[in-house]
């Protein structure tokens, strides 16, 4: 049995001078009542109680054990409250996000969930590369899908698509295409990762899908940079249409293709396996809501 277990039933029959009488109150054998307390004597090598069949008795040993093990199974009881109670949100949560996303859309919403929750100690790391979560003690990513299958559990929180998109002043200069096979025309700049630059831009056109190799004067790991570029009107970019929302919206970009767009890149909360803490359950729940909420 477990130990704090054995010592919650201790106090119980000390209290109640009844191993019965306990064994009623809790819904369990009287046997396992007994063998609570012998394992307790057992390890603690002194008799704890003196039998009768009218009475319990403890000895000096047992008054002496009492008052620890009430301390001891308070001060269980505590802890675990304060993990599991619904009283204010407070710790550590780390969450990991792409740059541009970060930055933009990301950073706000956590200083406002912190602004609800003073008690939330947050630390972002921005990064193009997936983290590993448990090597990175990350709580919570933000991942565009689909997701590879993993041991991790990922909860939906936004639908989108990869968007082409440029400036006003460089679709003047340069026009825009009306097929994705007229890229190999344009200065595309390229998000650049180890070993693996994304110069395969993916559409779709009826039913099929296809990827067209594209290429520029620039390649660079950091999203946000990619989207500078397009917003200085230096070439196209192929951006997660959260990345550019307000740019879009507020025409500092504008989009092309998108009768091809290939939606099916989504948003997702990414965690590790296991119960979430109820702080990153709640921010989770929150990013959920901001980002769907309408502009």
């Amino acid at each position: 049995m477990d130990r704090i277990d054995a010592l919650r039933l201790f106090v119980d029959v000390a209290e109640a001078g009844s191993f019965s009488a306990v064994a009623r109150q809790r819904t369990i054998a009287t046997s396992t009542v007994t063998l609570a307390v012998g394992q307790l004597e057992q390890e603690t090598g002194a008799r704890l109680m003196v039998r009768s069949t009218r009475r319990l008795v403890l000895t000096f040993e047992g008054e002496t054990l009492l008052a620890d093990a009430r301390r001891i199974v308070a001060e269980w009881d505590a802890a675990l409250g304060s993990l599991r109670q619904d009283g204010p949100l407070a710790g550590p949560i780390r969450v990991s996000a792409t740059n541009d996303f970060g930055r933009i859309r990301l950073r706000p919403l956590l200083d406002a969930f912190q602004e609800r929750h003073p008690g939330i100690h947050m630390t972002l790391l921005l990064s193009d590369i997936a983290v590993d979560l448990v090597d990175e003690r990350i709580d919570l990513a933000l991942r565009s899908g689909p997701l590879p299958d993993s041991g991790l559990r990922a909860r939906l929180l936004l639908r989108g698509g990869r968007l082409a998109c440029a400036s006003p002043a460089y679709w003047a200069r340069a026009g825009k295409p009306a097929h994705p096979d007229e890229l190999a025309g344009h200065n595309c700049l390229v998000l650049a990762r180890p070993g693996a630059p994304i110069a395969a831009w993916s559409f779709q056109e009826g039913t099929r899908r296809f990827t067209v190799k594209v290429s520029g004067d620039r390649q660079a790991s950091d999203g946000d940079v990619v989207r500078e570029w397009a917003l200085a009107g230096l070439g196209i970019t192929f951006k997660n249409a959260w990345d550019v929302h307000n740019d879009i919206a507020a025409g500092r970009l504008e989009t092309a293709l998108d009768e091809f767009r290939v939606d099916g890149i989504d948003l997702y909360a990414v965690q590790p396996g296991g119960l979430p803490h109820r702080r990153v359950a709640a921010l989770v729940d929150f990013l959920a809501e901001a980002l769907n909420r309408p502009e």
